[in-house]
């Protein structure tokens, strides 16, 4: 018996270590295996929305900086030339700035630029105005971020903006292929709405500002934000490229229409910009008074019709005297 015991014992040991080994080569369990793959799942779940953001954000101040150096380089060929540049690229062209400094890091189009989103302003205009839109941070956050003339750049709290009506209506969005247009769609900084033949739109604001396309016409919603993110007086920015259409601005609000040869600045106006195919515009001032601004000057445009006044090749065309005060409300 005292012999057995040992050797019995020692069977045991060495049984629990093949067993041991055995169950080491086999791995882990199907269970095991699931229950990990869980884990990491809810992490990686609970980590996605906080690397977004920070992309997001690293996105959002790449953007500032381009925006900055594109307002720095606005204001110096303002002082040496007497005038802002007729297109963003005579900013590179004119060593103020690199051509990457042209584009913003979301933009999807693979030739895309901040060009687009170009909006003229006078000279001589007293106050800082938005002069370079960058459209693409809305979908996080709402956010709007724009260059000023004032040498400096802001970030917004973008506002809705609506297709009200639409027949006939085309959208394209900025690195999408255009879409039927549909009332009731949300439209976001940078879609552009064409308006075919006997076809209609009405594209309505946050502030109850709207702007009426009639056949044949184009604008584009360049950004529709509120002015010091927490409160102020919602602005408005299109451009409009042809055709025509009729806008009304609601009292208090800020509204800017960029033409192929001026912009036109309101608040609380109700008028109408026809744009010809060869660049051509005439405003009719229906309501209070319209500011237009090319490269050289403002003017203040009464009640009345304005025919033709803005002309000819972008820029190279004089507002006329209107023998009225220049500086903006």
């Amino acid at each position: 018996m005292i012999l057995v015991r040992p050797v019995r014992r020692h069977l045991s040991q060495s049984s629990f270590r093949q067993r041991s080994v055995q169950r080491a080569r086999r791995g882990f369990t199907l269970v095991q295996v699931l229950v990990a793959l869980g884990i990491i799942g809810i992490l990686a779940g609970a980590l996605m929305p906080v690397i977004s953001r920070s992309r997001a954000a690293s996105a959002r101040t790449r953007c500032d900086v381009r925006l900055k150096a594109i307002a720095l380089a606005l204001d110096a060929n303002r002082q040496e030339t007497g005038a802002y540049p007729v297109k963003l690229a005579d900013l590179a062209t004119n060593k103020y700035l690199s051509t990457n400094d042209l584009k913003c890091p979301n933009d999807p189009r693979a030739n895309g630029s901040y060009e687009e989103y170009y909006v003229w302003r006078g000279p001589r205009e007293d106050r800082e105005l938005p002069a370079v839109i960058c459209p693409f941070h809305e979908s996080d956050g709402n956010h709007g971020a724009q260059a000023y003339t004032g040498r400096h750049t802001q970030q917004f709290s973008v506002k809705e903006t609506v297709l009200a009506d639409a027949r006939n209506v085309t959208v394209e969005t900025p690195g999408k292929a255009p879409f039927d247009g549909a009332t009731g769609m949300i439209l976001h900084g940078g879609d552009r709405i064409r308006t075919g033949a006997g076809g209609a739109a009405t594209i309505r604001f946050a502030d109850g500002s709207t702007a009426a396309l009639q056949g044949d016409t184009s604008v584009t919603v360049l950004q529709s934000f509120l002015e010091r993110q927490s409160k102020g007086v919602v602005y408005s920015l299109v451009r409009q490229t042809i055709g025509v259409v009729n806008y009304q601005v609601t009292h208090g609000s800020k509204f800017d229409v960029a033409t192929p040869t001026a912009t036109a600045g309101v608040r609380g106006t109700t008028f109408t910009i026809t744009v010809a195919a060869n660049g051509d515009t005439s405003v009719i001032v229906t309501t209070g008074t319209v500011l237009l601004s090319n490269l050289h000057r403002t003017v203040t445009a009464p009640v009345g019709i304005l025919s033709n006044i803005l002309q000819g090749v972008p820029g190279s065309s004089p507002l006329p005297d209107l023998g009225l005060g220049l500086p903006l409300p």
